[in-house]
């Protein structure tokens, strides 16, 4: 099959790598391109009801390190698939992590929908809430595997 010949972790892995890059560039260049914009134009663009443009600008930022960090965690998770198992303990680290940071940005997507109002932050932070609680469950199955398959090792 084709797809054997396919090492996806590793193309994966190489465009988080590419994302860990590029996400701080576009939060580097985000005040400038809100620079340009009129207040008119973010209502239209970006958030229906945003008062105030840069308010919109940095939850934009705040939920872009969220992010940044979820990404950074995802990409040392497939190191450890790459080089090992994915069955070790700092990949249930890694996803206890991934399922803290997700679950912060539910939140602050929360207070985001309360202060400027567009009408995909309360399903966004749906999303993350639920990928919060999946990367726990996650990290339980991880952590039940480690500790079978510790105990297989263990049996003659």
């Amino acid at each position: 099959m084709i797809l054997d010949k396919w090492n996806i972790p590793l193309i994966l892995k190489r465009m988080l790598e590419v994302l860990l890059v590029v996400g701080p560039l576009l939060m580097i260049a985000l005040p400038i391109i809100f620079s340009g914009l009129s207040q008119q134009d973010v209502n239209v663009h970006v958030s229906s009801h945003a008062n105030n443009r840069w308010i919109t600008m940095a939850f934009l930022e705040i939920c872009g390190v969220f992010c940044w960090f979820i990404l950074f965690f995802l990409r040392r998770l497939l190191k450890t698939v790459i080089k090992t198992s994915p069955f070790v303990y700092a990949n249930v680290k890694y996803l206890k992590y991934i399922s803290y940071y997700c679950a912060g940005s539910a939140l602050f997507l929360i207070v985001k929908s309360v202060v400027d109002f567009s009408i995909l932050t309360p399903v966004v932070a749906v999303v993350a809430l639920l990928a919060s609680l999946f990367c726990q469950v996650l990290a339980a199955v991880f952590d039940k595997a480690i500790r079978l398959k510790n105990e297989n090792d263990l049996t003659i």
